[in-house]
């Protein structure tokens, strides 16, 4: 059976708003996917500076404690360098 040009583009658009939705719940997965690997690496490196700080206070010759100026400066440039690649607007 042969369909008319308007159920034809009937079926097109309803196909159209079906690959749409996939496409934002695949982007809303990425998103949520980045943010937790930054999530991840910022705990890590918030444990690599307290476990660097134990051992600084506990060896004081060998080890020098972290900077925490400098590490909240690279934090801030991480986050904004992240968002930017992600556009996630913050």
């Amino acid at each position: 059976m042969d369909l008319s040009p308007v159920e034809v583009l009937i079926e097109y658009t309803q196909e159209l708003e079906g690959q749409v939705f996939e496409k934002k719940i695949q982007d809303n997965y990425d998103k949520e996917h980045m943010l937790k690997s930054m999530l991840q690496d910022i705990l890590s490196s918030c444990r690599d500076m307290e476990d660097t700080n134990q051992l600084a206070d506990r060896y004081p010759g060998m080890y020098d404690k972290t900077d925490a100026e400098s590490l909240v400066k690279n934090l801030k440039i991480y986050i904004l360098d992240m968002s930017n690649k992600n556009n996630l607007g913050i």
